[in-house]
């Protein structure tokens, strides 16, 4: 079953910026989950916009630094990799 209301975006309001053992962190609301009787129920459910705004969100907070948006990158080129074999 599809969702009929998934979170495309994080709001000022939808995220708190905290330090947990010692990292910055960013904590967001949980109504990104899959909704009940839903093929997802349950699930924690990212759509394209919303990762593009936690990234930048993070970087703009730092908790994440642009060596880190390498990192991703080179990772994202070793899935792809190991998919094509």
């Amino acid at each position: 079953m599809a969702s009929t209301h998934l979170v495309q975006r994080i709001e000022d309001d939808d995220f708190a910026l905290d330090t947990i053992n010692g990292r910055r962190v960013i904590v967001t609301c949980p109504s990104i989950l899959g909704g009940k009787g839903s093929d997802w129920e349950g699930a924690m459910i990212f759509g394209r916009e919303y990762l593009v705004d936690l990234l930048a969100l993070g970087l703009a907070h730092r908790v994440l630094n642009f060596a880190d948006v390498k990192m991703a990158m080179l990772k994202a080129g070793e899935h792809i990799a190991a998919q094509k074999v």
